[in-house]
């Protein structure tokens, strides 16, 4: 019989990614509140990210049964979010700025060891944004002029938003 070991505790980048995580889930269903509110329009366009909410629990539950899961699915599902984003609202939203933070995700999520698969993902990620850019197509929301450029601006806010959450909670991994 063996003993019984407890689970080691979650890395810096893996707890940092749950964090992530919830921060983004708990998001969702605000996120088209505030569209509504600042834009004028767009509430139920907006509704359609919140689809992304039980994948981004489903991870943020993977802390310590699946913790590489956990850090790579963040970013990915960051991506997955920002293409549907640029779908409904057009890129003269602003949305494609989400793939940023997703650029950021793939840099610090990873652990030591895992420098080629952060490449491999950051590398994914500006393919698949240069290769999108200026093919989604039509928005499937129609914004006048005036709650585009509002719309542009809760963008901006929000992914400057998330960037400075992201270094401040993965400021840990970096040792800072």
């Amino acid at each position: 019989m063996s003993a019984h070991h407890p689970p080691a505790a979650p890395s810096a980048q893996a707890a940092a990614s749950a964090k992530t995580a919830w921060i983004l889930a708990a998001n969702k269903p605000i996120y088209p509140a505030y569209v509504w509110y600042f834009a004028g329009s767009g509430f139920w366009a907006a509704s359609f990210t919140a689809l992304s909410m039980p994948f981004y629990i489903g991870l943020a539950l993977l802390l310590r049964s699946h913790p590489r899961v956990l850090r790579f699915g963040v970013p990915l599902l960051g991506i997955c979010d920002t293409v549907l984003a640029v779908k409904l609202f057009g890129a003269a939203s602003g949305a494609e700025l989400f793939f940023f933070p997703c650029l950021m995700l793939a840099t610090l999520a990873p652990e030591a060891g895992e420098a080629g698969k952060s490449r491999l993902l950051v590398a994914a990620t500006f393919l698949l944004a240069m290769a999108l850019h200026g093919r989604y197509g039509p928005p499937l929301h129609v914004w006048d002029a005036h709650a585009l450029d509002l719309l542009r601006e809760v963008n901006i806010f929000s992914v400057a938003s998330l960037c400075a959450f992201l270094g401040w909670t993965f400021a840990e991994r970096l040792r800072l």
